[in-house]
């Protein structure tokens, strides 16, 4: 793993433009983007550096020494060999492949066993529905092998019929439909990945978890996240842990009335073995990002 960090900042902000700094921190074009946006009146320069890189607090003391205001983003970066080591891995997208469905465009869903504050526990019962009317969404369909709607994943046939010949455990499929503007459903040669199995609430050791908005009356919903995202589960709680799972928390916005019609809800992310990350590797897959766990024996 390879912890990285980037710093933006405009390069008109510094006295005689960005390689007053660049320059001196020995930062080339191997690491620095400059783009030069005149109608915004702005340069924009983008620095992506190892968090151990020795440029690193030699740019951010010049940067302060300048009195330039500067933001920065950290991640982690992983090898396919702890890819394939990792127990388990989280699976989110990008907005690159983000469609719109779900609740408004007549996904049905149970509502029993729902939280009456964020929507957190309902439950889907029929084919999952996408907009037909969005054009974006739906040229995606076509540009894409897999798409993400509100934590749903959605995958075409082709790769379907892969994942479910690999006799993944936990997993099976539902169909997706488009509605259309006369509200008739299109059905769609897409499938929707389903999970049997939902985890435990993970660790209270994982980091870059936000909590100060989650839902105070079932305490699921509403979580967000910081970079590094540092994800850790107890041993026991991935006892019957399958090869694709759900999580018991809900990440994102969420607008809930009881009403199905206006309801915008995040559903938990999926955590699945290597088995599934190789898969969609091997199919040349995009638009998704890969999160391996850590797993502890005890608090």
């Amino acid at each position: 793993m390879k912890s990285k960090i980037r710093l933006h900042f405009d390069g008109k902000d510094v006295p005689g433009r960005e390689q007053t700094v660049l320059e001196p921190a020995g930062c080339g074009p191997d690491v620095a983007k400059v783009e030069d946006i005149p109608v915004l009146k702005k340069v924009f320069v983008d620095v992506r550096l190892d968090v151990d890189d020795t440029r690193l607090p030699l740019l951010q003391k010049l940067l302060l020494a300048y009195k330039v205001d500067w933001s920065e983003d950290r991640w982690d970066e992983y090898t396919d060999e702890e890819y394939e080591a990792a127990p388990l891995i989280r699976v989110t997208s990008t907005n690159e492949v983000s469609v719109i469905g779900g609740p408004r465009f007549d996904t049905e869903y149970d509502l029993s066993s729902a939280c009456p504050a964020c929507g957190a526990g309902m439950r889907q019962t029929g084919a999952y529905v996408l907009d037909g009317t969005y054009g974006e969404s739906v040229a995606k369909l076509a540009q894409f092998r897999a798409v993400d709607s509100y934590g749903e994943i959605l995958v075409d046939e082709s790769l379907a019929k892969t994942l479910e010949d690999a006799g993944l455990s936990g997993l099976s499929f539902r169909s997706v439909y488009a509605r259309q503007e006369d509200f008739q459903k299109v059905k769609l040669r897409w499938r929707q990945m389903w999970a049997s199995h939902t985890l435990p609430p993970m660790s209270p050791r994982s980091t870059g978890i936000v909590r100060d908005k989650v839902c105070k009356s079932c305490g699921r919903s509403k979580f967000e996240t910081t970079s590094p995202e540092r994800f850790v589960y107890r041993a026991q709680d991935l006892v019957g842990a399958q090869d694709v799972n759900w999580m018991w928390e809900h990440f994102g916005f969420v607008r809930w009335s009881g009403d199905l019609t206006t309801a915008v809800v995040w559903q938990p992310d999926f955590l699945v073995t290597p088995k599934v990350w190789r898969i969609f590797r091997d199919a040349g897959v995009t638009g998704f990002q890969w999160l391996p766990i850590r797993v502890v024996e005890d608090e």
